[in-house]
């Protein structure tokens, strides 16, 4: 590049906000250097600055150099005047600039095609799509989350093919400023290759920092300090060295820095010794950890302390590689809030440094557990400054350490947009995958490609399981391997109880020992009733009968919230008709999802002080809880008896695991409850031949029941030796070879079969490609993808909330007016306040997506509601008549306080 003349300071970068003033182009794009320097000195862990380093072929000096100088190029395209007009005052102060007369095109898109052919003059090569000019240009045109295709002749042309661009003083001062920012940053020489994975990094780190030096409060506090009078080298030196200054202390009000552990072994992370499991990790994993990073699988029986081993191990890992710090990433929002205690309690022991926990799912901010005193952070942290940062949108996995729902990892590698900045958020920690045998087929899919991107950034990865088939174990190590270049990874022998892992290097099969358990299992047939749900009744009272004489706690878990709502009420009638009326008869409670938020919550508070392992004056206590699959993984609880519906094996015995789970019970036990015991209904016809009700295929494929009610009948003595007979049994269900004379192949596994390849595919077709497979960026963006392909396939669910109208024809949410207006407001612009979401999202409840096609009239989304990103597509439903009906389409719902929203029939609250 040329020498050039003084950069334009009326030229603007920033204005909204900024109470009349604007801000240069030119000194946005020098503070967004600074952040990108003050990133990687402050932020950026050490294990990834060698990852983003080796990913740009070039030492870590160079690197930092080099994503400042980026960074610094990243809103050129705003040197346009499309982008200029947007600010009438502003325009009308540039002089000597020609007129363009070509349709406007977005900045972002501006800054993608001129910079291809302006990067050479700083030596960038060009050529094929990977060149680093080429790649520079389309990571820096994606810093608003997408990015565009690449086309050889915008990229050599630009001024030709884009005569928005805009020529004469438009494109003198676009090389002014390259010039200057390239002169300011130390004109770092330019990389000879930019792998697809690091420029994914890179691009991460540039919306990182833009968005630290955009925030107004950032801005208006230069403003107040002065900006620069001229645009010569000199003055703009001065304010680049000013922001350079003040950005260490902007990185720790948004809670970014660096996370350490102090010093010590398993017995200081837990005030207890460790078992088998944690000894084996101690002992054994620290000789595996001398190479590139790996994937451990652990593999032990429900109540193991998988939690706990996964924290050491991911301590002792992330330490070795140089990325400190957690993601913990679960199936359930029920699962995210329980482990954020468990999480909180470990970083108020071992965590030195930027020490923020945020909790990511879609409805962590009404957790009153840790958001407290009305915040809605999200936020657990010792800088209340941190939360208020990393509440934002998208940014909570930049937090150190970070416990949510598994969707809010797999959306990396979804083709959506910001998809790179989540990509940065884990690669600077350790993932944790908890209950990976509870994910579908697409997700599945979706963890394999996160895993293999993983391998590539050589991220350390911990997964956890209790029943994992096997050769589901298998595939997603050599995911990690294939991604860590390994092209044909030999991935150990899954053992259980115990666990592998896997690296560049090492490969280790470790088996553990655990204390042996018998279940007995109980199968029970159970006829259909007239409308082909499973009628439990003669089943219940002939298990549950020991405990209404003498006493004791037991689980119920039917497979559909319907058939729970109305097996409590066949309960709830069979007590009033067994126990006199002066007798104390056992508690009965019903826990499902389709409750209101904040009385699913109680509810939930309830269970937990009731049967979970702190639970105080349990001899004394008997009670039966009724649910569904949300007290699979979700609750830590301990039951006399468990009673299930029948359900894959694998979730059969996480059920399992929640009978008998904690031995300082055992002695308080009834007689009847001294056996670890299962009971299962098997529906059957009225010939008595076993059968699937009609609602069960929505929620388990067929073939698996089938199999699994073959497998329990082979059951020796109808006995479980826990742990050893849980693999075998595992993986006689899902096992893919089947076939054999035992197990005949039949049109349900073949039905099976073909919904995973498609579920499968669908996780390819939603997916980014791996990274050794992108020569065009353009393909890791894709709006429509993440619209058509939600992360939770066949998960199709709304949410909705039920009103009801006071005398003066207002809707009521409970005591309190519906808020359809909102009562923020600033300026012209308005907003709901955090106190009336609250409101509303603590009176939701998820329904299935088919209850909301074809809602009537009477169930819509206020028009109002429609900008607010929490309240956009809840649906409000009102409930009229004496029995307060709504109707959904041609569905008519009911709210009770003890069952929950219903499509029951009349009458039966």
């Amino acid at each position: 590049m040329a020498d050039s003349p003084d950069v334009d300071l009326e030229l603007w970068g920033k204005s909204r906000g900024l109470r009349g003033s604007r801000y240069p182009l030119i000194c946005h794009l020098l503070d967004t250097a600074a952040a990108a320097e003050a990133l990687w000195d402050g932020y950026i862990s050490p294990g990834l600055r060698r990852v983003v380093a080796a990913e740009l072929g070039v030492d870590e000096g160079r690197a930092r150099g080099l994503l400042a100088y980026w960074a610094g190029l990243h809103d050129i395209g705003k040197c346009t005047a499309g982008f200029q007009k947007q600010d009438e005052d502003g325009f009308a102060r540039l002089n000597g600039y020609p007129s363009v007369d070509a349709e406007a095109i977005k900045h972002a898109f501006a800054a993608h095609v001129w910079l291809g052919q302006a990067l050479v003059g700083a030596g960038y090569r060009t050529g094929r799509k990977s060149a680093p000019a080429f790649r520079v240009a389309q990571l820096l045109g994606g810093h608003h989350g997408t990015f565009a295709p690449f086309n050889h002749w915008e990229f050599t042309d630009p001024l030709g093919s884009v005569p928005a661009l805009g020529e004469g003083r438009w494109e003198e001062q676009r090389q002014a400023i390259a010039e200057t920012v390239y002169e300011l940053v130390g004109r770092p020489e330019p990389p000879q290759r930019i792998s697809a994975a690091g420029a994914a990094l890179a691009c991460g780190l540039v919306i990182l920092a833009d968005w630290l030096v955009s925030q107004d409060s950032f801005l208006l506090e230069r403003i107040g300090e002065g900006l620069p009078k001229r645009g010569d080298v000199s003055g703009l030196k001065r304010h680049l060295s000013r922001s350079r200054a003040v950005l260490p202390a902007v990185l720790r009000e948004a809670g970014l820095g660096r996370l350490g552990f102090k010093p010590g072994g398993f017995t200081d992370d837990f005030p207890f010794q460790p078992n088998d499991l944690q000894k084996s990790l101690s002992e054994r994993l620290p000789a595996l950890l001398d190479g590139d990073p790996g994937l451990l699988l652990i593999t032990v029986p429900m109540g193991e302390g998988k939690t706990e081993a996964a924290l050491f191990a991911g301590r002792l890992m992330g330490e070795a590689a140089g990325m400190p710090g957690y993601f913990f990433g679960l199936p359930t929002m029920a699962t995210s809030d329980q482990m954020l205690r468990r999480v909180d309690e470990f970083r108020s022991r071992r965590v030195e440094g930027a020490d923020s926990l945020t909790l990511l799912h879609s409805m962590a901010w009404l957790n009153a557990a840790y958001t407290g005193e009305g915040e809605e952070s999200g936020v657990l942290t010792s800088d209340p400054m941190a939360a208020r940062w990393l509440m934002g949108s998208k940014r909570g996995l930049l937090a150190n350490l970070a416990v949510g729902t598994i969707d809010q990892a797999l959306l990396a590698v979804l083709r959506g947009r910001h998809n790179v900045l989540r990509m940065l958020g884990l690669s600077g920690k350790v993932l944790i995958v908890d209950e990976v045998h509870a994910y579908d087929a697409f997700m599945q899919g979706l963890l394999k490609r996160l895993l293999e991107w993983l391998g590539a950034l050589r991220v350390p990865v911990v997964l956890l399981s209790a029943t994992l088939p096997a050769g589901v174990g298998r595939r997603l190590a050599e995911a990690y391997l294939v991604g860590a270049g390994i092209r044909d990874p030999q991935v150990p022998q899954v053992v259980y109880p115990g666990w592998i892992y896997a690296s560049p290097k090492h490969a280790a099969s470790v088996p553990v020992r655990c204390p042996e358990r018998r279940l007995r299992v109980e199968t029970r047939d159970v006829p259909l009733d007239a409308e082909g749900r499973p009628d439990r009744s003669a089943a219940l009272r002939e298990a549950l009968g020991p405990l209404v004489r003498e006493g004791g706690c037991a689980a119920v878990i039917c497979n559909t919230v319907a058939e729970a709502q109305l097996t409590y009420l066949a309960l709830r009638e069979w007590l009033d008709e067994v126990v006199p009326a002066e007798a104390d008869a056992p508690q009965l409670r019903l826990l499902h999802s389709r409750f209101e938020a904040h009385r699913r919550e109680k509810i939930t508070q309830e269970v937990v002080s009731w049967f979970g392992k702190d639970a105080a004056d349990r001899s004394r206590r008997s009670a039966i809880l009724v649910a569904t699959q949300v007290i699979e993984q979700s609750l830590d609880l301990d039951f006399d008896l468990v009673v299930s519906d029948l359900a894959p094996i694998a979730l059969l015995l996480q059920r399992a695991g929640r009978c008998h789970r904690h031995a300082k019970f055992d002695a308080e036990r009834p007689q009847w409850a001294r056996d670890m015991r299962l009971v299962v209904l098997n529906p059957v016809d009225a010939d008595g031949k076993p059968v699937v009700p009609r609602a069960w295929p929505f929620v388990y494929p067929a073939a698996l029941l089938r199999r699994t009610r073959e497998v329990l009948a082979r059951l020796p003595e109808g006995r479980v030796i826990i742990p050893g007979d849980v693999q075998g049994l595992v993986d006689q269900v899902y096992d893919e070879s089947f076939g054999d004379a035992d197990t005949p192949i039949t049109e349900e596994d073949l039905e099976r079969l073909a919904d995973e390849q498609t579920k499968d595919l669908y996780a390819q077709m939603a997916a980014i490609p791996a990274p050794l497979g992108i020569d065009d960026l353009s393909k890791l963006s894709g709006d429509d993808f993440v619209t058509e392909y939600s992360t939770r396939l066949g998960a199709d669910s709304g949410r909705i909330v039920c009103c009801t109208r006071d005398a003066d024809g207002r809707l009521m949410l409970g005591d309190e007016s519906l808020p359809v207006d909102p009562q923020g407001k600033k300026g012209d612009r308005t907003w709901f306040t955090k106190d009336q979401v609250r409101l509303v999202l603590n009176h939701s409840i998820p329904v299935p997506g088919t209850w909301l096609r074809g809602a009537s009239d009477g169930a819509a989304t206020p028009p109002t509601w429609a900008a607010s990103p929490h309240l956009s597509e809840i649906v409000v439903v009102e409930l009229s008549g004496e029995q307060g009906v709504g109707l959904l389409g041609d569905r008519e719902v009911r709210l009770c306080k003890d069952l929950g929203l219903s499509d029951l029939p009349a009458g039966v609250c």
